[in-house]
């Protein structure tokens, strides 16, 4: 018998059956009717709760950009990279203490996207997804959208980084969260194609580097 749920709780249901097909065999696997026999419901239900596959498709992305938000900003130090305090004077300070900091969190991602490749794969599909959608289309603007979150989070941490080591970017601290943020993405392509973690590791230094050697004291 089926279970009676909410709108909300049956649009969550089939979000996560979409995002089950789209780990094991890409975003393409997704349609209505594959979604609704992984949920065990009819394909009408499919359509009540969503009226096209593209807000499926759009809705189930949003959910994987939320969800790569929620591993870098979670609150469990073992499950998320936690945004740095600024702590008392007594704390380490310039340039080497920027480096570590910062080497420390590039180095928690790397072992995000080695440890769950398909999840970032997604990411790159539902990007090139959104940017063949017709305009005005749900997906059409996710592409944009991910972009905007993950410099909000990048320009946000990069502060919290320069205040807690008296560094800091001026009117270049834009410029550095957007090119960092860059090669961070072409870092995490180039490995899924390779998959060679020592040379992913030693890209992670190189970023380092850049982001404090565009750094001054504070």
């Amino acid at each position: 018998m089926l279970t009676r749920l909410s709108m909300t709780e049956r649009r969550e249901q089939l979000v996560a059956c979409a995002l089950r097909l789209a780990y094991r065999s890409g975003i393409g696997a997704v349609t209505v009717r594959a979604v609704a026999d992984e949920a065990g419901v009819s394909f009408g239900i499919v359509h009540y709760c969503f009226e096209s596959k593209d807000e499926l498709v759009t809705a189930m992305i949003e959910r994987t950009i939320a969800e790569q938000l929620d591993a870098f900003i979670g609150d469990d130090q073992e499950q998320g990279i936690p945004v740095p305090e600024v702590t008392d004077a007594d704390e380490p300070r310039g340039a080497e203490a920027l480096r570590e900091l910062l080497l420390g969190t590039l180095n928690t991602v790397l072992r995000k996207v080695i440890d769950y490749p398909e999840r970032w794969m997604l990411l790159v599909e539902s990007t090139q997804l959104s940017l063949r959608a017709e305009p005005g289309s749900p997906a059409a603007g996710v592409a944009r959208r991910q972009n905007e979150l993950a410099e909000q989070f990048g320009a946000g941490y990069l502060r919290a980084v320069g205040a807690q080591t008296a560094m800091g970017w001026g009117d270049r601290e834009r410029t550095v969260v957007r090119g960092a943020i860059q090669m961070v993405l072409g870092l995490i392509q180039w490995w899924l194609a390779d998959g060679d973690d020592d040379s992913a590791a030693r890209s992670v230094e190189l970023l380092a580097d850049w982001v404090v050697d565009q750094a001054t004291p504070a």
